[in-house]
C-alpha cells in the first residue's frame, strides 16, 4: 500500500488460510484463445448458418449512409466438438481498426406479445498480447430496416453520437430509432472530461481559466452519477454488460462546462453520459470475464406484458452454460430490466421487431464472434441422457440408473447388459424445431450391439425401419468415447409443438477391469443439431468394475446404512451389503468371509455371521461394515468388499464392489484472488477515513457437512505494517480493519479473538456460499485510516478460519 499526504491511497491485502481449508484461487476451466482463428477452431456447438454473406437468417447491408467503408459483419465456418457444420457472427476483427458491422434478422420475427428467448455464445476479444481491445458489440431489438447504423467508438453503432467539436446535441437523435439494445463493452472511457477550476470569487464563473483541456473522447458514455452534478461522477473502469433505449433522450445526460477557454475557444462545452440499465460488472480488462479470450454464453429471455400498455421484461443471464459440453450451469451473473413495447413506435396490429448485433472497433481493435444455439423467434429445446444397467444380483431383470449420486449405482460390473436412452425434443418457441440430427459421445466402455429410434409420429418408418446404424460409430482421437452420428428421419427430423423423439441403445459394459478399483469411464456429451437450434445432454461418469462371479454375487448399497458423516465428529459410516451365493441351500451365512478394505488399506476380514445387518432381517446374507469416523479422511472415502467361501482349491472368490463414504467438511473455495481497496485521496484534514473495497471480493465457502449441522467463518489480524526490507521492527499503519454486519454494527478486526464473519447450516447437498456477495458498500470488510497514517508500502495478513459445529478445529 502507498500512502502520500493529499495523494493517491491504494491499498493490497495479503492474506494467508487457517483452519478446515487450503484458502487458494480456483483456475479457470475455460480454455483461453490466444487468436481469432483459435477461437473459432475451439468454438462450442452452434447452429450452421451460412456462410460469408448468404444466410437464411440475416441480411448482411452495406448500403449505410451513417458508417464508411464496407460492412465487416460477415459468417464464418466455426469449429466443432463433434465435427458437425458451425458457424460464427463475426461482427469485427482484431487488426482491423475504424471498422463497422451490422447484421439483422431478414424478418421481424422477435414477438413482442409472445415470449421469446435467444441463446448464444460470444466471444469478444483481443489476440494475446494485444494491450487494449475494443470497443465492443451490442445485440438490438429495433423497428427499422436493415440499413441502420449509428456510429463508431463508444457507440458502438446503435447508441448516439456526440460531435467533434463538444457543441450541444441531442444524441437520441442520432442513434437507432425505436429500440433497445444489450451491449458487452469491452473498453471502458474511463476518462471524465474535467470541470475547470474557477476562481473562489467568480461564482458566476464569468472569467474563464486561461487553459482547460477537456482530453480524450467528448462522451463518456461509462460514468456513475448524473450529468447535472459532473462533480459527482465517477467512472466505469470495468469492463462489463448493460441495456437501455438508444434512441430515448432519458437514456443520456448531459454535463455543461458553462465558461471555459478550451479546444474551441471559450465555450460553452457538453458532454454526455449514458445511463447503464441492468448493469452487469465483468471485472477490470486485466481480469475481465467479458474480454478474457474464451468463449461465454448468454442467455436472452423475454416476457411480454400482462397488462394492456403495460411493460414487458428482458432477462439476461451471462455465462449460463459451460463451453466445453453446452450444458447448463448455475449463474448468478443475471439482471432482469423492463420492457416497453411503446418504445418501439408499433403500426397498428404489428408486434414483431427485428433483431441483430452491431459493433464497432476504433484504433483498439478485438474479434467479436456470435454462435447462436437458439435464435429468436425459433424453437426452445431440450436433450436428456441416461444409463441403465442389470447389475443388481437381487433383481436380475431390472434396469439400474447409473451415475454416481444418492438415487444412482457409481459403478457396474463388467459384462453388465446396459442401456442408453436419449431423449430431445421441442419445448417452445414460434418455430419447429428444423432439420434436427444427432451425434452421439457414447463412454469407451460400453459395447454397443443394437439401437432403436422412437419417432414422434408412432406409426413413422424411415429407410433403415427405425433401427441405428452402428456401422457409422468411431473411436474418438483420445479413445476416452466412441462416436455415432445418427441421421434421423431420412436426412433431418423437424418436431413441432412439445413433440419428442428417442434414441435408444443396448449392449453390454466391457470387461477392462483389473483389480478393485475399477475403470473410471467420464462423462459423455451428445449433441442434437437443427438448423435453428441445438441441444447437448450429457451421460454421467461411473466406474466399471470387475465382472461378477457367478457362484457368489457381491454388492453394496446406497440406500441403506450411513454413507454421510462429519468429519471429525464421533459417528460411525456404515455401509450394508450383500454376499450371495448361487448355491444358498450349501453355503450357510457362517462360512462366507468379508474382506472389506478403506481407502484401499486392507482392513481385518469379518465373518457375515458377526457383521449380520440385523436391520435387512428377516432376509439372509446381508452384512453392515461400521468405519470409525477416525479411519475416514476428509472428503470422499472409497469403502471396498470381496467376499469368500470354501478353501484351497475350492475357495470362491466375489468380484470386489465399492461403496463412497462421505467424511463432510467445511472449508474454503475459490477466492477473487488480490483483494483491494479502493483508491483514495487523503486531505490532511486531521479526520480518519473508512476506505472501501475495490470491487466486488469473492470468498467461497464449500460446505459438504451433514444436514443441520452448523459452520462459522471467522476473521483475525494482526493488522497493517510497512513492509521496508532489512527492517528488524515493522512499521504498523495508524488505522485498523473493520468487519460492518448487515444491521451496521463496527468491529475492529485484531489478533486477539477471531470475529465471526459468516455462519450457515448445511443442507442435504454440497453447497458453495460467496460470504462477500451480499456485502454492501457500507458492510463487510473495509479500512480505516486514522489522521497520523505517514507515507509508506504497507501489507498486512487476515487469518480466515472455518469452524463448523462438530470439530472446532
Amino acid at each position: 500500500m502507498q500512502i502520500t499526504k493529499k495523494g493517491l491511497l491504494k491499498i493490497t491485502l495479503v492474506f494467508t488460510i487457517v483452519g478446515l481449508g487450503l484458502w487458494g484461487h480456483a483456475g479457470n476451466a475455460r480454455a483461453a484463445f490466444d487468436t481469432g482463428s483459435d477461437a473459432l477452431s475451439g468454438a462450442p456447438q452452434g447452429v450452421y448458418l451460412g456462410s460469408g454473406t448468404a444466410s437464411n437468417y440475416f441480411t448482411i447491408d452495406n448500403s449505410v449512409s451513417t458508417a464508411s467503408g464496407t460492412n465487416s459483419a460477415h459468417l464464418v465456418d466455426a469449429g466443432s466438438p463433434i465435427g458437425a457444420k458451425n458457424s460464427a457472427i463475426q461482427i469485427s476483427k482484431a487488426g482491423s481498426a475504424q471498422s463497422w458491422g451490422s447484421i439483422w434478422s431478414k424478418q421481424q420475427s422477435f414477438d413482442l406479445n409472445q415470449k421469446e428467448t435467444a441463446s448464444m455464445w460470444i466471444y469478444a476479444s483481443g489476440n494475446s498480447g494485444d494491450t487494449s481491445v475494443g470497443d465492443g458489440m451490442a445485440f438490438v431489438l429495433q423497428n427499422g430496416g436493415t440499413n441502420v447504423y449509428s456510429g463508431p467508438g463508444e457507440s458502438m453503432g446503435v447508441w448516439g453520437v456526440q460531435n467533434s467539436d463538444f457543441s450541444k446535441t441531442n444524441l437520441a437523435d442520432t442513434a437507432i430509432k425505436n429500440s433497445w439494445a444489450l451491449e458487452f463493452d469491452t473498453f471502458p472511457n474511463t476518462a471524465i472530461p474535467t470541470q475547470p477550476s474557477y476562481g473562489i470569487f467568480d461564482s458566476a464563473h464569468q472569467y474563464p481559466i486561461s487553459q482547460w483541456t477537456i482530453g480524450g473522447s467528448p462522451t463518456s458514455f461509462d460514468v456513475n452519477g448524473d450529468g447535472s452534478s459532473p462533480s459527482n461522477q465517477t467512472a466505469i473502469e470495468d469492463t462489463h454488460i448493460a441495456s437501455n433505449y438508444p434512441g430515448e433522450n432519458s437514456t443520456y445526460s448531459e454535463a455543461k462546462v458553462p465558461y471555459a477557454l478550451g479546444t474551441n475557444g471559450y465555450g460553452p462545452y457538453y458532454y454526455y453520459t449514458m445511463k447503464h440499465e441492468g448493469f452487469l460488472n465483468e471485472g477490470p480488462t486485466s481480469n475481465s470475464k467479458l474480454s478474457d479470450r474464451n468463449w461465454h454464453h448468454i442467455t436472452i429471455q423475454y416476457t411480454p406484458p400482462t397488462t394492456a400498455g403495460g411493460d414487458g421484461a428482458m432477462t439476461y443471464t451471462y455465462n449460463d452454460k459451460n463451453p466445453n459440453t453446452g450444458l447448463s450451469e448455475p449463474s448468478t451473473d443475471y439482471a432482469t430490466v423492463p420492457i416497453d413495447p411503446a418504445k418501439f413506435h408499433l403500426a397498428a396490429g404489428q408486434s414483431a421487431v427485428r433483431w441483430g448485433f452491431t459493433g464497432s472497433t476504433g484504433e483498439s481493435t478485438e474479434n467479436n464472434f456470435v454462435i447462436f444455439d437458439q435464435l429468436p423467434g425459433q424453437a426452445q429445446t431440450e436433450a436428456k441422457a441416461s444409463l441403465a444397467a442389470k447389475s443388481d444380483p437381487a433383481n436380475p431383470d431390472e434396469y439400474i440408473n447409473v451415475g454416481g449420486n444418492s438415487t444412482q449405482t457409481s459403478s457396474i460390473p463388467g459384462g453388465s447388459e446396459v442401456k442408453l436412452t436419449y431423449t430431445f425434443g421441442r419445448t417452445d418457441g414460434d418455430e419447429d424445431w428444423k432439420s434436427v440430427n444427432a451425434n452421439l459421445n457414447i463412454p469407451s466402455g460400453l459395447n454397443i450391439t443394437s439401437g432403436t429410434i422412437t419417432y414422434p409420429d408412432a406409426s413413422y418408418k424411415d429407410s433403415n425401419d427405425n433401427k441405428v446404424d452402428l456401422s457409422k460409430m468411431t473411436t474418438s482421437s483420445g479413445g476416452s468415447a466412441q462416436n455415432l452420428p445418427v441421421a434421423l428421419a431420412d436426412g433431418g427430423l423437424t418436431m413441432s409443438g412439445t413433440q419428442h423423439a428417442t434414441i435408444t441403445l443396448y449392449g453390454t459394459a466391457k470387461n477392462l477391469a483389473t483389480d478393485q478399483s475399477g475403470v473410471l469411464q467420464p462423462e459423455q456429451t451428445s449433441y442434437f443439431t437443427g438448423t435453428n437450434a441445438t441441444s447437448s445432454a450429457k451421460t454421467l461418469e461411473f466406474t466399471i468394475t470387475p465382472k461378477i462371479n457367478a457362484k457368489l454375487a457381491m454388492d453394496t448399497f446406497d440406500d441403506k446404512g450411513t454413507l454421510k458423516v462429519n468429519y471429525g465428529s464421533a459417528q460411525a459410516a456404515r455401509v450394508v451389503g450383500i454376499a450371495m451365493p448361487a448355491d444358498s441351500t450349501h453355503v450357510p451365512m457362517e462360512d462366507i468371509t468379508i474382506h472389506p478394505a478403506i481407502n484401499g488399506v486392507a482392513q481385518d476380514p469379518e465373518n457375515l455371521m458377526d457383521i449380520y445387518a440385523a436391520e435387512m432381517s428377516p432376509n439372509f446374507y446381508y452384512f453392515g461394515y461400521d468405519i470409525a469416523n477416525t479411519k475416514l479422511r476428509p472428503g470422499a472415502n472409497t469403502i471396498s468388499f470381496y467376499a469368500t467361501y470354501g478353501s484351497g482349491a475350492n475357495e470362491v472368490t466375489s468380484t470386489t464392489v465399492n461403496r463412497i463414504v462421505t467424511a463432510g467438511t467445511v472449508g474454503f473455495g475459490h477466492t477473487s484472488g488480490n483483494m483491494t481497496f479502493k483508491p483514495t485521496i487523503l486531505t490532511g484534514d486531521g479526520q480518519s477515513h473508512m476506505i472501501n473495497r475495490d470491487g466486488d471480493w469473492q470468498l467461497d465457502v464449500d460446505d459438504s457437512l451433514v444436514k443441520g449441522s452448523t459452520w462459522q467463518v471467522t476473521a483475525k489480524t494482526t493488522g497493517m505494517f510497512a513492509d521496508g526490507d532489512n527492517v528488524a521492527v515493522k512499521t504498523p499503519l495508524d488505522g485498523s480493519l473493520v468487519y460492518t454486519d448487515a444491521a451496521g454494527h463496527d468491529t475492529v478486526l485484531n489478533d486477539e479473538a477471531s470475529q465471526i464473519i459468516a455462519s450457515g447450516t448445511s443442507t442435504d447437498n454440497d453447497t458453495t456460499t460467496d460470504i462477500a456477495q451480499d456485502w454492501k458498500a457500507d458492510t463487510g470488510i473495509r479500512l480505516k485510516i486514522n489522521s497520523n497514517a505517514v507515507e509508506g508500502n504497507y501489507e498486512g495478513t487476515i487469518d480466515w478460519s472455518a469452524v463448523n459445529s462438530v470439530s472446532p478445529k
